[in-house]
């Protein structure tokens, strides 16, 4: 009798085993869906001549939410020497955005701090730091100013610090929020 009840026993364990073990390979179906089909390249040569690319600073997402695959690279201006961040929209006429590279972003013109270069996936929510203006200590995320990125968002930051920033798009321009 004892038997058959330790073979039945048995049986259930395995099964419900491998039950976990289907669940867990199957492919999550929201990063499928995130994922972008171009209509049209971006042209790489619609870069302005003042910028140099740093090729192995690249990225390619949908930073502004039309579906389209665009490019982002972090640049150097040949006139300044200053460091920035390009976007190049995939759509007919290519347009083209610079932050930093001696064009102020949140106070900056030169971006020569980033050490880490990433795509954050579009819907997931970004805040602001709140910064105590006595003190400069952090306060943590201002959530009154939460945001569902429409696009990818570009995050950059420093390595040792982790401090930094997102650049976003918001419907009808980009965004810069500082985060630590």
């Amino acid at each position: 009798m004892r038997l058959p009840i330790i073979i039945l026993v048995l049986i259930l364990c395995f099964s419900s085993c491998k039950e976990k073990a289907e669940k867990q390979s199957e492919p999550n179906k929201e990063k499928t869906e995130l994922k972008v089909e171009p209509t049209e390249k971006v042209d790489l040569t619609k870069i302005p001549d003042s910028l140099k690319l740093i090729a192995e600073k690249s990225l390619t997402g949908d930073f502004n939410g039309d579906n389209k695959t665009d490019f982002a690279s972090i640049v150097i201006n040949k006139n300044n020497q200053k460091t920035g961040v390009l976007i190049i929209h995939n759509s007919k006429n290519q347009e083209n955005i610079v932050f930093g590279a001696g064009k102020k972003i949140d106070n900056m013109t030169d971006l020569n701090w980033i050490e880490i270069f990433k795509i954050i996936p579009k819907g997931e929510i970004v805040a602001p730091e709140l910064v105590n203006e006595e003190t400069g200590d952090l306060l943590g995320p201002d959530e009154s100013q939460n945001f569902k990125l429409i696009g990818n968002g570009i995050y950059m930051s420093v390595t040792e610090t982790h401090g930094g920033g997102i650049i976003f798009w918001n419907g009808k321009e980009y965004k810069w929020y500082h985060i630590e």
